[in-house]
Parts: C-alpha cells; structure tokens; sequence
C-alpha cells in the first residue's frame, strides 16, 4: 500500500481495518500510519512471515528496500522476555505490563543492531523504531529475502562456519552483545556471506548469563555445520570468538 493510497484509507475507517484488521491491532495501524505519514515508509508491499511474536513485511523507504517488523502486542510468551530485559542495565525500571515490555523489546532489537552495525557485523541496518514496530534495512533481492542458512546449500562450509564465528566475535569484542538466540535459522546467506538477523534476544556483555548465552549460540549454530561435515571444538570456537581484536 502506498503513502498516498494509506492516507486515503485513513479518512476511510471499515477500508484500512479491511486492509490490515485481521493481523495488526489499532495501535499498530497507527503507528505504520506514523511512519507512512512521516515519510520513514512510502509504501507497505506484502507480508512476508507473520509469527505468533512479530509479523514481518517488505516495503519501501526513501532510501531503497526496507524490512518492517512489528511485535504481536499479543505474544503469547512475553513473560519469557522479561529476564532478557531485566539484566540489561539499559532497561532498568521497565514496567512489567505487557504493551511496556514489547515496545522495550522492539527499541532493545533496535539498540541491539545499531551496536551490531557500529561494530562492522553483517546485519541488517537499524532505521528507526517507534512503539512494536521496528524499520531495518533489506537483504535480499526485494521482495524476496536472502535465504537463511537452515535452507541453504553452502558450497564451503568450513569456510562459511569461521565467518559466521567472527561475526559472533566481533559481536562479542567489538559491539559487546551476544546475540542470544543464534543457530542457522538467524543467519541468512547473501552474496556468499551470512548475515546474522534477529537480534531481539540479544544481551549486552555485562549481562550476568551472557557467557551462557554466547556458548549456547555456538553450540547450536555448529550442530548445523557439523551435519555439513565440518569438525567443529566447542572449546577451541569459544576461545576464537572472545578472542580480543
């Protein structure tokens, strides 16, 4: 849907809860109405996953492709959130009632990013973030996102493994964030580089379970790539990826 097309829909109540109703509640329309209002958003194309904790479209900004992720006020396991937040010493204070914690987790991914992209990760641009709804940059050929690692056929698994380890080092050493939830389903391929996507679950580095979290992240990303045939230590990944630069 375009910016001149939701503008008309706005002035036209039964038209946009015919557009969007059945997947976004009335706060979120707003808030895609805001983007769209503001010139953040020239049009919304297609749905491309729509999950039980976000939805995730394709649309279009002024600078080219943009990804628009919007967190299910709903989600059914937000209670499973709140240890993610409540170490996170840029979270503290946050009320625990469900709308508090998944606007807290939609700037958390946003904060999360732009550490990740400050400190030259492969993922995606962090554009802005307002209430559940988070703007980030597009990889892939729009509308159609690069393919995760989960589905994808790696020529050099070796190699492909020591990058996506130095990703996870230079998350760890440079932008000081675990990822949290990291496996082949969050590693997309695009232009024979993996690319590390949804970092809402990330934690900083100070959080008391991130060496926890980190050595899950190896663990569970390696047991794709040993299923590909690369030998992988577990010991000899966790020195490479705390190793200082």
């Amino acid at each position: 849907m375009s910016r001149e097309k939701w503008r008309e829909s706005l002035a036209d109540t039964k038209g946009l809860r015919k557009t969007w109703g059945g997947v976004f509640d009335g706060r979120t329309i707003q808030t895609l109405s805001k983007f769209l209002q503001n010139g953040r958003l020239t049009s919304i194309d297609t749905m491309i996953k729509e999950g039980k904790e976000s939805r995730v479209l394709a649309g279009m900004g002024p600078a080219g492709a943009v990804i628009i992720k919007v967190y299910a006020v709903e989600a059914a396991n937000f209670r499973q959130m709140q240890p993610y937040l409540q170490g996170d010493p840029r979270f503290r204070g946050l009320r625990g009632d469900r709308t508090s914690i998944i606007r807290a987790w939609a700037m958390k991914e946003f904060k999360n990013l732009k550490r990740a992209t400050e400190a030259g990760v492969n993922c995606p641009e962090p554009i802005a973030v307002r209430n559940n709804v988070l703007l980030l940059s597009f990889i892939g050929d729009f509308p159609v996102p690069a393919p995760r690692l989960i589905d994808s056929e790696v020529e050099n698994p070796q190699e492909m493994f020591e990058q996506v380890l130095m990703q996870i080092r230079l998350m760890w050493g440079k932008a000081e964030i675990v990822h949290g939830d990291l496996s082949a389903y969050n590693v997309l391929i695009w232009e024979n580089k993996p690319w590390i996507i949804d970092f809402s679950q990330s934690v900083v580095r100070e959080h008391p379970m991130a060496t926890e979290f980190l050595e899950r992240d190896i663990r569970n990303t390696a047991s794709w790539f040993k299923k590909a045939g690369v030998q992988v230590d577990a010991e000899k990944a966790m020195a490479e990826a705390t190793k200082p630069f």
